[in-house]
């Protein structure tokens, strides 16, 4: 019989106006912290340095800075941690911290210290697509998206936000059957073709044509 390995829970969190604490302020915690600024999440960062253009970010009140070295009070308020200190001691005592508080805590290179991963990312508008190897092999994580980008270009994202717009529309008008020979027509291409070709206006008018010729139905 074999043996049953647990399997991770995908998911995508809403981290707007969340309180997140980054440990460490080199080039790593800096990547970590430019990936949450999108995401309007309350970032406190706390390391006795930072990178420039971390300073810089406290500076104008994008991210609040504790110049200082890691404490476990620090943990108070935090909804989610990320630790990414070049100290193995820090980084072992701040996921500890975490853990022992409940506190989702991903940690910079070091698996074993994280009670979640963050996956390699490709956008394209309001599509993402997520990449991860769970710990793993996050290299291989990145050669894959990296692989996807010249497959998966802006058209598809604008392609997405076009249908994102259009959707509440055919949901109030369209009836369920309408619905999905709708949906079965605006996936079959010929739009996404329209939207490479540079005819985006055009594209939106066969959505919107298609949207009242079933409407009629």
């Amino acid at each position: 019989m074999g043996c049953f390995v647990a399997q991770l829970y995908p998911v995508y969190l809403s981290l707007k106006e969340k309180a997140v604490l980054v440990v460490g302020g080199g080039a790593v915690a800096e990547r970590k912290v430019l990936g949450l600024l999108p995401c309007e999440a309350r970032i406190t960062v706390v390391s006795p340095e930072v990178t420039e253009s971390l300073a810089e970010l406290a500076q104008t009140g994008a991210i609040v800075w504790q110049r200082k070295g890691y404490e476990s009070h620090d943990l108070e308020g935090a909804e989610i941690v990320f630790v990414a200190t070049d100290d193995r001691e820090v980084n072992e005592r701040a996921s500890a911290d975490a853990q022992r508080l409940k506190l989702p805590v991903n940690v910079a290179d070091c698996p074993s210290l994280c009670t979640f991963f963050l996956p390699s990312v490709l956008r394209r508008g309001p599509l993402s697509i997520a990449v991860s190897t769970e710990g793993a092999a996050p290299l291989l994580a990145r050669r894959l998206r990296e692989g996807l980008e010249d497959r998966i270009g802006d058209d598809v994202g604008i392609f997405a936000e076009l249908l994102a717009r259009h959707r509440g529309e055919v949901i109030e008008r369209l009836a369920p059957e309408a619905r999905a020979i709708y949906w079965d027509r605006a996936l079959d291409g010929s739009v996404l073709r329209l939207i490479a070709e540079g005819r985006t206006d055009e594209a939106e008018d066969v959505l919107t044509a298609w949207i009242d010729e079933l409407s009629l139905r």
